[in-house]
């Protein structure tokens, strides 16, 4: 082994305490790097096979009944490679062990097992036989949150039926893949499913024999853009066969989950782990510079006996590259370990049959390469100092650093106020600026992650408090079959339990302003609704006006929309013939793009007197009231669907916060790891250049503990002022964060709270201290006569 490389692993060793805070940060960074692209490749591997194996759809499109041979014109279009029938209906579902009706959908499945768009994956049990009695295949998260198994029976109440069936088998979809119920953000399988019922089955149960009420298909593969127009041109051909609406793949619900989680864990991948790498890169250099000034008389001895600059050059970056590849090898093994927690959080969320970890080299690779680069990167300040010194003035100590007073002292009232201890701790800032900018900035980082990651979770609370409690009140939401007159709300209001009812009429439609359209939906409500409220840009109750829509300003942006001007809507269902109304009101939300109308005002426009396709409840909590509303509810034929939004928002609580406790574990870690990182790395420097002068005190009489105080001021000043400087840090990383969620779905609140302050100044607090107890420790190690002989 040459000379210079036994040096180097003896610096190596002696800086180790050093340098596993420098590593840790690093190491971090990158398993963050690896972590986070390899769930990216193979989340998008998981859902790139998934939809292979199912054969995933291209379109949707939704019919009233359609016979099928009117469906043969889809063969005459181009750009249409294949496309299928089905049957697919909204079912309700009866458990004996389930006080209240679930929701599901039903979806018919050939009679024989054969490969189909939008195929599904048995999990358990077997296929549709030829069994005399009704059977079903269960989607697989239903059936084991309700622990269902194949040979049990499960009674659907579909068409004004209740019907008993025999559970076959349980199964799962790429249609699927993230399973939603209606009006939900989160899954919730405990009350949403999905069933396959044999062809046959569904066309006797609905009266289809010979039609079908979806189509769906694929594209031929040179569709490029032209998707919209061939589903444009199919809406024209099907207008006849009750066209409602067609939807692209990016729009379906589930994929758009999937795709839009997959992209933004492509955004944050590179985003979150440079910040660890530039703070680490950072903190190398203080040690770097460090390093050469301790070798001085070394490097000057080296260049005296021949040695070239590039060569010593090449040695100091060695250094850096050392510290780079242990931290990127480490990152690995960490780094896979993120992976396997991110895809089993995933998976608790989006059913995929086999999302696997899968090793991704090529990420492993960049992981290391940004590692090393980024030590080599910070290791190049100290090596150049290398290079600027002389042999013979290398040879010489180091003189002393030039004193004076620092700009503090020119305020003598302020600065004759200050202790003896913080006029040195200030000095020692002031003077040593490079170091001190570098620790307030990692101090800064710190402390921006924690708080944006807390806002986060402040803003997520406010979310579901704002949108689902405020805004929409109601205890129970119900949705009909078909559009009910003015009797049904006279009898829902007296069902057991039901303290207020409201009507709902929802009409699909497009909004067209010129060349702007968007497809959406008016909820008509009634003008003193108190169930459904929306709401001004200052939270501010809009009183329903008698004439024209209450729109969301995203939306009326959207459509370049101003109060007053006219909109074209073109319903979707019943009459479609476009009328134009002014826009009245806009108003204001976080999630979806609402549009409300009076309930009377929308019915004329339609053409009908009086009309409800659905309505709100307001009810007894006492389990007595329920279990007898829900008992009556279940005997309603006209019933398409039956939410409880107080279970929609407990789930939602449920499943956010358990990830989110999950989130802000990690994010607490990887703050408190740049915390003490950095004052650990600030002190012990700091405490190697004046080892001189701690001994010097220690011969006066100082106590360790009293000499501990000086640099734990120190590192407390910048670690609370970076604290200070990582609230607007924090609010632009939130800002940042926000924009990457699709704003036409959620719009998330930046909101802030008094205890997000104080967690993060505590939060820098203990960390801080834990990083001084080592400083302390190695203080309490000192020896004060050795210490004194260093410079003799």
């Amino acid at each position: 082994m040459k000379t210079l490389n036994r040096k180097l692993l003896r610096d190596l060793f002696a800086a180790r305490g050093l340098l596993i805070a420098i590593i840790s940060i690093m190491m971090l960074g990158s398993a963050l790097l690896i972590g986070m692209q390899s769930t990216f490749y193979n989340m998008r591997a998981a859902k790139d096979r998934y939809y292979r194996q199912c054969r995933m759809a291209s379109f949707w499109i939704d019919l009233k009944k359609a016979p099928l041979a009117e469906l043969e014109i889809l063969n005459d279009l181009p750009g249409i490679r294949s496309w299928q029938d089905r049957i697919q209906f909204p079912v309700t579902v009866d458990l004996d062990q389930r006080m209240r009706p679930l929701n599901g959908t039903v979806i018919s499945m050939p009679d024989r097992r054969q490969a189909v768009t939008n195929d599904i994956v048995l999990i358990r049990g077997d296929y549709f036989s030829d069994r005399d009695e009704p059977e079903v295949i269960v989607n697989d998260k239903f059936a084991e949150a309700n622990r269902l198994h194949p040979g049990q029976k499960l009674h659907l109440l579909l068409n004004n039926r209740r019907e008993e069936f025999l559970i076959v088998g349980t199964a799962i979809s790429s249609e699927f893949t993230y399973l939603i119920g209606p009006g939900s953000l989160t899954p919730d399988p405990e009350n949403f499913g999905v069933f396959y019922l044999p062809r046959k089955q569904m066309e006797e149960l609905f009266d289809f024999e010979g039609a079908a009420n979806q189509v769906i298909g694929q594209f031929t593969p040179d569709i490029g853009k032209g998707e919209n127009a061939v589903l444009d041109l199919a809406e024209r051909k099907l207008e006849s066969s009750g066209f409602i609406s067609a939807t692209l793949l990016k729009d379906f619900t589930s994929n758009y989950f999937v795709s839009n989680e997959i992209s933004q864990l492509s955004s944050m991948s590179s985003f979150l782990p440079s910040m660890f790498l530039v703070v680490a890169a950072l903190i190398l250099n203080v040690l770097m510079t460090r390093l050469a000034k301790q070798q001085r008389t070394t490097v000057g001895t080296l260049k005296a006996l021949g040695y070239t600059d590039g060569t010593i050059f090449l040695h100091f970056l060695k250094f850096g590259t050392a510290v780079g590849m242990v931290a990127g090898i480490l990152a690995s093994g960490l780094g896979t370990l993120v992976t396997l927690g991110m895809l089993s959080q995933y998976q608790q969320f989006f059913q995929f049959p086999d999302l696997r970890n899968d090793f991704y080299l090529r990420t492993h690779v960049i992981g290391w390469s940004v590692s090393i680069v980024c030590a080599m990167l910070g290791s190049l300040y100290g090596a150049r100092q290398m290079l600027l010194l002389r042999p013979a003035e290398a040879m010489r100590p180091e003189p002393p650093a030039k004193g004076g007073r620092i700009f503090l002292e020119h305020f003598t009232l302020l600065w004759n106020e200050l202790s003896p201890g913080w006029r040195v701790t200030l000095r020692s800032m002031v003077r040593h600026r490079t170091r001190t900018a570098v620790a307030l900035f990692a101090g800064t980082v710190g402390a921006g992650i924690l708080i944006s990651g807390l806002m986060m979770m402040e803003a997520t609370e406010y979310f579901i408090r704002d949108e689902f409690e405020l805004r929409n009140r109601s205890d129970i939401d119900l949705t009909f079959k078909d559009a009910l007159d003015r009797e049904a709300w006279y009898d829902l209001s007296h069902l057991p339990g039901v303290d207020r009812v409201e009507p709902l009429f929802s009409v699909a439609c497009d909004f067209v302003n010129g060349p702007h359209e968007r497809q959406g939906a008016i909820q008509g409500i009634i003008n003193n609704a108190q169930l459904t409220v929306p709401t001004d840009k200052d939270k501010r109750r809009i009183n329903i006006p008698s004439v024209g829509l209450v729109m969301e300003r995203r939306l009326a942006d959207h459509l370049r929309l101003n109060v007053g001007d006219l909109v074209e809507i073109r319903p979707k269902s019943g009459r479609r013939d476009p009328v134009h109304v002014p826009l009245a009101v806009v108003s204001e939300s976080q999630f979806g793009l609402n549009v409300y109308a009076d309930l009377e005002y929308l019915c004329r426009i339609r053409g009908e007197s009086f009309a409800m396709s659905g309505a709100q409840l307001k009810v007894n909590q006492t389990d007595k009231a329920q279990r007898e509303l829900y008992h009556t509810l279940k005997q309603m034929p006209a019933m398409e669907a039956i939410n409880s939004r107080l279970e929609l928002i407990k789930n939602m609580r449920e499943t956010i916060i358990q990830n989110q406790n999950v989130a802000i574990g990690m994010i607490v870690v990887f703050a408190g790891t740049i915390f003490f990182g950095n004052v650990l790395n600030a002190s012990l420097v700091n405490l190697s250049e004046r080892q001189r002068e701690v001994a010097t005190m220690g011969a006066m009489g100082y106590t360790r503990w009293e000499i501990g105080l000086l640099f734990l001021r120190e590192s407390l000043l910048i670690n609370m002022l970076g604290a200070v400087l990582g609230l607007p840090v924090g609010y632009v990383l939130i800002k940042l964060m926000t924009k990457m969620i699709d704003q036409d779905l959620v719009r998330f609140p930046i909101v802030t709270a008094p205890w997000i302050y104080v967690s993060a100044f505590i939060t820098a607090l203990f960390f801080t201290l834990m990083a001084h107890a080592v400083v302390q420790w190695q203080i309490h190690g000192m020896n004060w006569l050795e210490s004194l002989k260093v410079r003799e």
